[in-house]
């Protein structure tokens, strides 16, 4: 039997997740439910046990699920407080554990909420705050005092404390016992919140995500697409946007000859069209050709897709999947996706063919903890093909 990254993961606390175990996993693993059953936060925490001292994954994954254009978006110290499991009103915790030739067997995060207080003078206000403190002396509802010297401000702040524990099964002591890597970081509302730590990386593993809209982030392509040439994979990646469209030739990163601003866009060779950009054609070849990029990104390591099947249409599902499967393999990358389709499910079913290829995992929340019913590839095929069952809920 072929050892995974991961063999096995409980998700003991995240979120609203609670006792949530995922055993014997696969190569593609697919995660159904109904709506809010955990799907995604399975995702997210996945993400975390995979770069735990990756703070800058933890802020990522907090806020991922927002409009990122939206001035209203949660504030980056709250977004990270909603991935904790709330046992009290100030204080929160993470727990995953799992197996596999990931050497990680736990991490676990702990936050307590701070409180301090800090000083501005009118020149940092300007500075460091912007417009918020530009006009907070008109602002009575601020919590705020001056000194006695009017030029500083007092302000009252909050933050938390994050203390991040990580069990390794690599490393251990002359005494034979494993250790613990710890590491904490005490953050503050208004400040950045990115680490400036070197990052483990023997305790971390290649993970990317892509979400339902990830891939109209035009900067994030070129990066992923100049990647992708450099290590000889462009060519693969056209035979997979073929699937949408036969008349697909050929991918480049160009700037326009009219641009007056040097900015590079991805452009596609297209026998009927010419060239063209990227944006114009639809979602769904934009959706594959992050997908196949990323999926290169992250050789050996792990790739989550978010709603698996969205803005493929169904009659592509089967071909695309064909072409995600045998890259992953050939990569040696593990997915994790959630789909709400039937047709994806079958898609994926057809273009697999053991049972460790394909296990699909249903979610179903009760008071306690997250109940998972498992179907691999021999029972999933047995209750779709000859029993003809619903098995997303």
């Amino acid at each position: 039997m072929t050892t995974r990254n991961l063999e096995n993961i409980t998700i003991h606390q995240f979120r609203g997740l609670k006792e949530l175990e995922l055993k014997e996993l696969g190569q593609i693993n697919l995660l159904v439910g109904v709506n809010n059953s955990g799907k995604t936060s399975v995702l997210e925490a996945l993400s975390i046990y995979c770069d735990a001292l990756n703070l800058r994954n933890w802020l990522t994954i907090a806020r991922q699920r927002e409009d990122v254009s939206s001035s209203s978006r949660t504030p980056p110290i709250d977004a990270l407080r909603w991935l904790f499991n709330k046992e009290l009103p100030q204080v929160g915790n993470i727990f995953i554990s799992g197996n596999g030739e990931f050497s990680v067997r736990s991490v676990r995060a702990v936050y307590e909420d701070i409180e301090g207080i800090y000083f501005l003078d009118k020149s940092q206000r300007r500075r460091r705050a912007g417009a918020r403190y530009e006009q907070i002396n008109d602002n009575e509802d601020e919590d705020e005092t001056i000194s006695d010297n009017e030029d500083t401000l007092e302000v009252a702040r909050k933050g938390l404390d994050l203390k991040i524990e990580i069990y390794d099964g690599r490393s251990t002591h002359l005494d034979g016992i494993h250790s613990n890597i710890t590491d904490s970081y005490q953050l503050w509302e208004n400040d950045f919140l990115l680490s400036r730590k070197p990052i483990n990386r023997e305790v971390s593993l290649p993970i990317s995500v892509v979400t339902p809209t990830s891939h109209r982030s035009n900067i994030g392509q070129i990066k992923l697409l100049s990647e992708a040439s450099f290590h000889n994979f462009k060519s693969d990646v056209l035979d997979l946007l073929s699937q949408m469209d036969q008349n697909i030739s050929g991918i480049d990163i160009l700037v326009p000859p009219e641009s007056i601003s040097f900015r590079f866009s991805i452009y596609i060779q297209h026998k009927k069209l010419g060239l063209v950009p990227i944006s114009s054609f639809g979602d769904g070849v934009r959706r594959l050709l992050h997908i196949a990029l990323k999926l290169a990104s992250v050789k050996g390591g792990i790739l989550l897709i978010d709603e698996l099947e969205s803005t493929i249409h169904t009659e592509a599902l089967q071909n695309s999947f064909q072409w995600l499967v045998k890259w992953s393999k050939q990569m040696n990358v593990q997915i994790f996706a959630t789909t709400h389709s039937l047709e994806a499910v079958d898609a994926l079913l057809a273009v697999n063919e053991n049972a460790s290829d394909l296990v699909l995992y249903r979610l179903e929340p009760k008071e306690t903890q997250t109940k998972v019913v498992r179907h691999d590839w021999s029972r999933l095929k047995r209750l779709r093909e000859e029993l003809g069952q619903e098995v997303r809920w």
